[in-house]
């Protein structure tokens, strides 16, 4: 268990994050470790980890995104975001620009993993995601097509 830190010392905390990524330690871009992490190797709780972290968002040293983490600003949308929704992304692209027509059968799971050199359950988010959206559906025995495009 952590001792409790002095009062204020967020402050402390928030200076040691800040120099860090002002060396270069945490460049721009690059995802902070987590609270509980932060808060080991600090020697603090992780409310006072939470409120050194909030002072550098507001300084706006720090961007937060939601379910993923804590990045040095500069890191820009696409790096934040799941590797799923980017390919998710692309393959919606492809099928609005009219490179994947109505009737087109999208690439599989295996050849989305190769692709983009990540697992089957991220190729299955990313072709789920296209499902919820009402842009393709599953045809067994031919897998995921492409719909017609609604009005």
């Amino acid at each position: 268990m952590t001792q409790r830190a002095a009062w204020g010392a967020y402050r402390g905390i928030a200076d040691v994050l800040r120099r860090r990524v002002e060396d270069g330690t945490y460049p721009a871009g690059t995802r902070l470790p987590g609270e509980h992490t932060l808060s080991r190797e600090l020697g603090a709780t992780r409310n006072t980890v939470r409120r050194a972290l909030n002072v550098l968002e507001n300084e706006g040293l720090l961007v937060t995104v939601t379910g993923i983490g804590r990045f040095v600003r500069g890191a820009t949308v696409e790096d934040t975001h799941p590797k799923y929704g980017r390919i998710a992304a692309e393959l919606c692209a492809q099928i609005e620009s009219g490179a994947l027509p109505p009737g087109a059968v999208l690439p599989s799971e295996a050849q989305i993993c190769a692709r983009y050199g990540v697992s089957r359950f991220t190729a299955q988010q990313a072709l789920r995601r296209l499902e919820a959206e009402g842009l393709v559906r599953c045809v067994r025995g031919r897998g995921r097509v492409v719909l017609p495009r609604r009005p």
